[in-house]
């Protein structure tokens, strides 16, 4: 495997859809479509370079509800006759509608400073800024995007057509990218478990602690076994289902591993894992393709994946990726595993010219599938933790963190139907326990306290038991 590049990419967003009221609330499924979702498969379809690409189950879940013509609230007001909105509605819309990071229109800028100001906004101005939020999500890649980024403002209502039928052209067109690259072997598709649970503390909590002596957790036993399973099974079958190839990879939410998990993993077929390199640091190892009972274990290069993920945007591509050939040099090999989809709305176009860059500077002789791998080493022993810190202390271990874990498993014992579980299983999600942690305390986001409260809520109401009221408040606080 010398001088082999094997890049691994995890797409993920949590369920948005309301148990409460079966709305789609939040946009980041449908708006990821436009870019990394889309620009990812677009720009390997020129190039030759092998990636591994994986999906989580209930992503898949998310995009196929957008094929079946589902729309979330924001795409309702975006696509709304602007005199058609009332007061409160535009309200919404001038606070809620953000543009990413990189993304720079100083129409829009103009427009949500006149709104803050309380001066009154004509239907013309609803509509520019309708149109430039839905433009915002769209790497430039077809030619209708960068004809409507260079005109900038005064849009019409054909221009905002132009950009629904693109849309759904997009989201349609998705997974029949995907499988064109599967039958030009330049692909392989993994999985992560359903809902993107924390596999080894819905196992055991202590997981916590054996990661980090140090860890405070709730004086309680997880032991969800047959949670964790179902979350693997599902997300096996919806990666079959959707993509008519047998899955042998699979992404573990967060890069979160212990004994038990593999074991578990192991169980279900899984040949291949990943995580990070700070797992079996303690035993003088690092980066590297390693076999652990059996299963072969991608642990990543930390410094050069974050390389990628927070550095590379602000260079040139081409500089970037001369920096990352140099790191292959170095290292003989390099295991990069990363985030899909955020790290690119801090490139310049949704990072469609540092990929195109990058994949045609690397021949499919030079990249490495994951079931192309042969292990390195067998190791006996590794630290459970995750790709963060090597710890598991960015979803467990701060107030509000313990206590959302102790309203998941108080609540679970009260449920025993089928589909009063899968709103259990929903609430497993690691984002929820993500927002809740001190580490984000300053990243005020309540639509996660308001989803994960909904899923246990429906829980219990599917199940015919009364509503715990401490459910009905609000676990996240300001800081």
């Amino acid at each position: 495997m010398q001088n082999k590049l094997f890049l691994w990419l995890h797409m993920h967003q949590p369920d948005y859809l309301d148990s409460l009221t079966g709305k789609i609330i939040l946009p980041w499924v449908r708006r990821h479509a436009l870019n990394g979702y889309y620009s990812v498969p677009s720009m390997l379809l020129k190039s030759e370079f092998k990636a591994n690409i994986n999906f989580s189950g209930i992503l898949i879940e998310q995009i196929k509800q957008y094929q079946d013509g589902e729309k979330d609230v924001y795409q309702v007001y975006e696509d709304a006759e602007p005199e058609s909105l009332s007061e409160s509605e535009i309200n919404f819309i001038f606070r809620r509608f953000k543009t990413p990071y990189s993304f720079k229109n100083k129409r829009f800028d103009y427009l949500k400073e006149k709104f803050s100001k309380g001066e009154k906004l004509s239907s013309q101005e609803i509509l520019d800024f309708q149109v430039i939020f839905k433009l915002s999500a769209f790497a430039q890649i077809d030619e209708e995007i960068i004809e409507l980024r260079n005109k900038g403002m005064n849009f019409t209502k054909q221009d905002k057509e132009v950009l629904i039928n693109l849309e759904k052209k997009i989201i349609h067109s998705l997974f029949d990218i995907y499988k064109e690259l599967i039958k030009r072997n330049q692909i392989e598709i993994t999985v992560t478990p359903y809902y993107h649970p924390i596999i080894p503390l819905l196992l055991d909590l202590n997981s916590a602690v054996k990661s980090k002596k140090d860890a405070k957790i709730p004086n309680l036993q997880s032991n969800l076994y047959e949670d964790a399973k179902i979350h693997i099974d599902k997300a096996l079958s919806i990666g079959f289902d959707t993509f008519n190839i047998q899955i042998n990879g699979m992404w573990p939410a967060e890069g979160s591993i212990s004994e038990e998990t593999v074991i578990l993993f192991k169980n279900s077929k899984i040949k291949w894992i990943g995580s990070d390199e700070t797992l079996v640091r303690s035993l003088g190892l690092g980066q590297g393709v390693y076999n652990y009972k059996d299963v072969t274990l991608f642990l990543r290069n930390h410094s050069v994946s974050d390389k990628i993920g927070f550095m590379y945007n602000k260079m040139k591509p081409s500089d970037a990726v001369a920096d990352l050939k140099h790191e292959l040099e170095k290292n003989g090999n390099l295991i990069l595993i990363l985030d899909g989809e955020n790290p690119w709305e801090y490139f310049e176009n949704y990072g469609a010219n540092f990929m195109e860059e990058l994949f045609k500077s690397f021949s499919g002789k030079e990249t490495l599938l994951g079931s192309e791998a042969e292990p390195i080493k067998e190791i006996n022993y590794f630290v459970p933790g995750s790709w963060i810190n090597g710890h598991f202390d960015t979803w467990i271990g701060d107030e509000e963190t313990n206590t959302a874990w102790t309203y998941l498993i108080e609540t679970r014992k009260f449920v025993n139907n089928d589909t009063a579980k899968e709103f259990i299983l929903k609430a497993q999600a690691s984002d929820h326990f993500w927002w809740y942690s001190d580490f984000h305390k300053n990243e005020i986001n309540f639509d996660f306290d308001y989803l994960f409260r909904g899923h246990l809520i429906k829980a219990l109401l599917e199940n015919k038991i009364d509503v715990k009221p401490y459910l009905y408040y609000p676990i996240k606080s300001f800081p």
